[in-house]
């Protein structure tokens, strides 16, 4: 046993144990009995080691769980978390098996026990943090993971026995209410069946802030020394995503610019750097005809022309020019507008797709999304060159959007450009445009499960434009618009993605905390924490920290 680690450890319970007890929740939790208590200890290099004890009062469940952390004081942990069961729920197991069929992927936020004596007892954490729960690709039925539980028990539930299945005849499930302690700071954690776990602190400037630097450095360590990034990471078992996109590249680039125009962070600038001319290696440049397409795609007879890709390599470009000032990736994007005008069509549609190095038309349309990507990346081009030519693509087709009814489809990209385009042309049938795409879909976003980060940029856009239309003739079209509603909205979503973050009393359950804390993930796929998912973050909280600085809301 460490003595230095002993002394350390003695602090840290004893100061959880005054946190916890000064609680107001403690008044109630002593009441209840038995008193059951789960103690995490994190490292940054392996999962968490998790202990549980069951005691008649709180005291003598605190002892126990002090002396049997005390004995594993053998290597320097990263972070302490106490939990303590709120309430409990017995099931058949066929009960629970309709339970688990039922919930939406790794949107189990409950504990279980296997047994009453709470022995075989894993955290909400645990267990989606070991994949223990997964849903049948066949009958899609919800099931138990054995080969998981028993590699985790082996593992990280030290003197644990495996667990015997075949004894298993009913399964408890419960809550918890949570302490965590790191780096001397004592944070509370949140209840509930959707916030489970996650400190219970405010969504105030320097919170966004913090989580905007965090995802701006997860993103630079990414970023290799040939300017590729690392795709992405699926967290649970710290598996590598073997894959690669330029069109991704190329927007993370964007929203990477996004974030270090917010915290002036210097150390992501080289990765940035080497991000944008790895990106330049990636396109057919035509000289002659002034035009550049980005080629997308790994295998030599899959190589692919996007117009989502042009889009967002000219976001990139453009971002990086406004930003540092500098205009040495200037004539490019005008190159790769160029790339995007060829790919309209007269009724001012886009062709998506194209073979490289053919320039055959492979997809006249494949994803919503890079219609209303390119609309907005020659917006902004245009905001700095004031070619005219570019308006006059995206008013072209913007009169396809709208006579194919493109509000529908609900999307950020479309929300923005619409804000963009409402800047130079405040026309009456563009402001209801942006209105109609983000209306209908209020309801749903405010309510929706999923973290999905691009509701936070979808109606911050929309919330832009409506400011501008104030201002003009057409704010008659808010008659009938619950702006209230919207608000509500914006300040839901940008807290409920706070569930997308690997805070470090989430990542502390995964593989390798280290590679993750401080990124964004998608939790329905696996816990997956790729460029992308880290990106539409990004931009959604940068653009929250302005409209929060905007509305001076939590500002001093």
């Amino acid at each position: 046993m460490n003595q230095n680690l002993t002394q350390i450890f003695n602090r840290d319970m004893d100061q959880l144990h005054a946190f916890m007890t000064e609680s107001e929740e403690y008044k109630e939790l002593r009441k209840e009995k038995p008193v059951i208590l789960f103690l995490s200890i994190g490292y940054l290099d392996k999962r968490a080691t998790v202990l549980t004890v069951k005691e008649n009062s709180f005291q003598r469940a605190w002892k126990r769980l002090y002396n049997r952390g005390i004995s594993l004081m053998k290597q320097e942990y990263s972070c302490l978390k106490v939990d303590w069961v709120t309430s409990i729920e017995q099931h058949s197991l066929l009960s629970f098996i309709n339970i688990m069929t039922k919930t939406k992927k790794n949107y189990f936020r409950q504990g279980i026990s296997f047994d009453e004596n709470f022995s075989h007892a894993f955290l909400e954490q645990e267990i989606n943090g070991n994949a223990m729960i997964q849903i049948d690709k066949d009958t899609k039925r919800g099931y138990l993971n054995e080969k998981n539980i028993q590699s985790y028990i082996r593992n990280h539930r030290p003197h644990l026995k495996q667990l015997d299945f075949n004894k298993v005849s009913s399964v408890i499930t419960f809550t918890t209410k949570g302490y965590f302690l790191e780096n001397q700071q004592l944070y509370a954690l949140k209840e509930g069946p959707r916030d489970n776990g996650r400190r219970d602190t405010a969504l105030d400037a320097a919170a966004v802030k913090a989580m905007i630097a965090s995802g701006l450095n997860y993103l630079a360590k990414m970023n290799k020394a040939a300017g590729q990034f690392t795709y992405g990471y699926f967290s649970c078992f710290d598996k590598e995503i073997q894959f690669y996109n330029l069109l991704r590249h190329a927007s993370t680039l964007y929203a990477m610019i996004e974030a270090l125009e917010i915290t002036q962070d210097k150390e992501a600038i080289p990765a940035i750097e080497r991000g944008l001319e790895y990106l330049l290696k990636g396109l057919h440049v035509d000289k002659k005809q002034g035009t550049a397409y980005v080629v997308d795609g790994v295998e030599q007879d899959q190589l692919e022309v996007k117009l989502g890709a042009n889009a967002a390599a000219i976001l990139a470009f453009t971002k990086y020019t406004d930003v540092f000032q500098n205009d040495r990736y200037l004539q490019v994007a005008q190159q790769l507008a160029n790339g995007i005008c060829q790919l309209q069509q007269e009724n001012g549609g886009f062709h998506h797709v194209l073979h490289y190095p053919s320039f055959e038309l492979k997809d006249a349309f494949r994803i919503v999304y890079y219609d209303g990507e390119a609309a907005f990346a020659l917006l902004r081009l245009y905001q700095l060159d004031k070619n005219e030519k570019w308006m006059k693509t995206v008013e072209k087709a913007f009169d396809y959007f709208i006579a194919n009814e493109y509000w529908k489809n609900h999307d950020h990209w479309l929300s923005y450009c619409t804000e963009e385009l409402t800047r130079y042309k405040p026309l009456r049938k563009y402001f209801q445009f942006g209105l109609q795409n983000v209306q209908a879909k209020l309801d749903f976003i405010y309510h929706r499960i999923t973290t999905y980060p691009t509701f936070l940029e979808l109606t911050l856009a929309a919330y832009n434009m409506i400011q501008r239309m104030k201002e003009t003739e057409h704010r008659t079209l808010l008659a009938e618009f619950d702006e209230k509603k919207l608000q509500d909205t914006i300040h839901k979503r940008a807290e409920y993605q706070r569930n997308g973050y690997f805070y470090p009393e989430l990542a502390m359950y995964y593989k390798n905390p280290s590679r993750i804390l401080g990124s964004f993930f998608i939790r329905h796929h696996s816990f997956r924490s790729r460029i992308d998912d880290v990106e539409h973050y990004l931009s959604g909280y940068c653009r929250y920290f302005v409209h929060m600085r905007a509305e001076s809301r939590l500002f001093k």
